[in-house]
């Protein structure tokens, strides 16, 4: 059995994908946070909603019985495994003043926001580990411990 097609899953997989896209932003700003004309790029909020949907339409999907072949043509559409298929989008953090060199990236705040991506990520890395466990003892491979 694939992993995705279990819905907590799926979600904490594509959870880690948007913790791990969020990284790379953060750190790309931290990077340029002397580059004159810079601007501070951010993610877009995960939407937790939306997450929730498309678990539904997982187990849903998972429950039918159908031939039919799933199309992904669009980046928002789901794989067939639960997981989004595009990346999420990336703009420009309009919420922060330039200096005069015209850098708009607060160095404070960057570490700030990778610190907590680093938190959230712990956190969702611990409940892919638990919910394995599970998995493993439901199935008589787990250890006892």
């Amino acid at each position: 059995m694939e992993t995705n097609a279990l819905p907590i899953m799926a979600a904490l997989k594509k959870r880690l994908k948007w913790l791990n896209a969020n990284q790379s932003v953060v750190s790309q700003n931290i990077a340029n946070a002397d580059t004159p004309g810079y601007r501070a790029k951010r993610i877009a909020d995960q939407d937790f909603s939306s997450l929730v949907d498309d678990l539904t339409k997982t187990q849903s999907r998972m429950s039918a019985t159908s031939t039919v072949a799933l199309k992904t043509s669009d980046t928002r559409h789901m794989n067939v495994g639960g997981v989004s298929g595009g990346t999420p989008a990336i703009k420009e953090d309009d919420s922060v003043e330039e200096t005069p060199d015209g850098n708009a990236v607060v160095l404070e705040e960057e570490m700030l926001k990778l610190a907590d991506n680093q938190m959230q990520y712990g956190l969702a890395i611990n409940l892919y580990r638990k919910n394995a466990g599970l998995l493993k003892s439901a199935i008589g491979q787990g250890n006892n411990g």
